[in-house]
């Protein structure tokens, strides 16, 4: 299995923001950036099959645009993504899934970089901070445990960014 955590785009900055933390929005700024990064994701020969991301708009909303780059038929949400989840959470979710699947997990920090680190190491304390529209792949064997996880590459958002301009 491959997985891609994803972290949301650019959101509203949370010290201007006046409602509640889970309705703080992509900024238009963060919505066009997020487009180039999932065109130069899909560019370097990504096939996702699969999209979940945590239910706060920010990243229900950067899963929509990955959704629409890589024609996905629907979005998950899972509470396993929320900025509060423990890492295991997302077990359940994975282990869901066919051992071909390709799935793309939409969240926040620092619970992706929590993620990552449990994934690949089991430890709980994060060792990876990930940027706004930042991606990670990791590869795992089924049934998806913790410590079991590899890492194939991880990578910023001005990378992809430049690879999908010419999209």
């Amino acid at each position: 299995m491959e997985i891609y955590l994803i972290r949301h785009a650019i959101a509203e900055e949370r010290e201007t923001w006046n409602k509640p933390d889970e309705l703080r929005p992509l900024t238009p700024r963060g919505e066009k950036k997020m487009q180039r990064v999932a065109r130069g994701l899909r560019a370097v020969d990504v096939e996702l099959t699969h999209l979940y991301s945590s239910p706060l708009i920010r990243a229900k909303q950067t899963a929509e645009i990955v959704r629409k780059v890589f024609r996905i038929k629907e979005i998950k949400e899972t509470e396993a993504l929320v900025p509060s989840a423990a890492p295991e959470q997302i077990l359940p979710v994975l282990n869901e899934l066919p051992a071909d699947a390709v799935v793309g997990l939409v969240g926040h920090e620092p619970h992706l970089g929590d993620l990552f680190t449990f994934l690949l190491s089991r430890q709980r304390q994060s060792f990876v901070i990930f940027k706004k529209g930042g991606i990670a792949c990791l590869e795992a064997e089924t049934p998806v445990d913790a410590g079991k996880a590899m890492l194939r590459w991880m990578i910023e958002p001005n990378h992809l960014m430049a690879i999908g301009k010419g999209d």
